[in-house]
């Protein structure tokens, strides 16, 4: 432990019997600081006083707690704030659906107390309680708030525990999924056959008939359509890799469509020729509100659901065993193909019954 004098113009410490900074040259004032070490963590705190004696009274103290075998609590900083802007910069650079991470943040989280265990807990809570929400949904709220957190601590930007660390994650059927019956399907595709506007009714054929995600039917462009091999190239899928997808009669059809109103160099682009994304969005929910109304299908089922209906029907057909149907879907993990597993068990029952001809 020790006493020095202070610099107030360059902050560097100097002997207590010196009058002039010997770093800048100014004159030593009544500023003095005092070093100690906490013997507990063995780190260094240090205090600020404005007289010598101040500061000499303060190092009486710590010995005289050091005697005594007591421990002079250590003043800590505390944790800076969490940032979320500061997490989402870095993720527009390395996140593909930083965007995702946005929105759930600006819905869910934004407003609320997500620096306590029992703030974070509350927030999942609510959505639960709600009962509009998803098991998934919450889970991703969750996930979102610890990824933040763990961001933060990499960073060095936040020196505490992080507070998902306690929380057990919400289980829930990883293999419901909400797709359109057969009946809904035929009536979808009757009724976009006709729809006045056909840039988006194309967009959402092209996901009935491929698969394929929101993202990558709307970034799609031309010179990545190979019409004498009836195969797409979707270079910007959410795992980052690159997918070669055959395509049917259907998905062809619709290219040819497509082509024939082509304004640029996307395929599925807005009527002024850019990505569709923002304008898209808009047009999907006041035409699922008609299609509601007019019951072509019963519920209000998100843009995405179209994909899980071509799984869905692919899968409970009976001709496509899991091993394609996850190279059809994109995915890195059989894990998230085997949500449809369960369509897949009349298949797997009847090819059992195979043996009872055998025998």
């Amino acid at each position: 432990m020790a006493i020095y004098k202070r610099c107030s113009k360059c902050n560097h410490d100097h002997t207590t019997d010196l009058r002039k900074c010997i770093k800048c040259g100014f004159s030593l004032g009544d500023k003095f600081r005092v070093r100690i070490k906490d013997t507990a963590s063995g780190k260094w705190i240090s205090r600020t006083t404005p007289t010598l004696k101040a500061a000499r009274e303060i190092e009486t103290k710590f010995k005289l707690a050091v005697i005594e075998g007591d421990i002079l609590p250590l003043k800590r900083k505390p944790s800076p704030a969490i940032a979320f802007t500061a997490y989402l910069n870095h993720a527009k650079i390395t996140k593909k659906t930083w965007k995702d991470d946005e929105q759930r943040w600006n819905r869910h989280v934004h407003g609320k107390d997500y620096l306590t265990n029992s703030g974070i807990l509350n927030i999942i809570k609510s959505m639960q309680e709600a009962g509009t929400y998803q098991p998934a949904t919450i889970l991703h709220v969750l996930k979102l708030i610890k990824r933040v957190y763990n961001w933060h601590i990499a960073q060095g930007l936040w020196s505490s525990p992080n507070p998902c660390d306690s929380i057990t994650l919400p289980k829930f059927d990883n293999r419901l999924s909400q797709p359109l019956s057969l009946s809904e399907v035929s009536s979808l595709i009757s009724y976009l056959a006709s729809h006045h506007n056909r840039r988006s009714a194309l967009v959402i054929l092209f996901a009935l008939f491929t698969g394929r995600r929101k993202g990558e039917i709307l970034s799609l462009t031309w010179k990545d359509v190979n019409f004498d091999l009836e195969v797409i190239t979707c270079r910007d899928t959410k795992n980052g890799e690159t997918i070669i997808f055959p395509l049917n009669r259907s998905g062809i059809a619709i290219l040819r469509e497509a082509r024939s109103i082509k304004n640029g160099d996307l395929v599925f682009p807005s009527s002024a020729g850019c990505y569709y994304k923002n304008s898209f969005d808009d047009t999907w929910k006041r035409l699922r509100a008609r299609l509601i109304k007019e019951q072509v299908i019963h519920s209000p089922i998100r843009f995405h659901d179209l994909r899980h209906t071509y799984a869905s029907h692919l899968a409970s057909s009976g001709k496509v065993d899991i091993y394609t149907l996850k190279k059809l879907m994109g995915h890195k993990s059989i894990s998230l193909t085997e949500r449809y597993s369960h369509l897949i068990d009349g298949h797997l029952r009847r090819s059992t019954e195979v043996l009872d001809g055998l025998y």
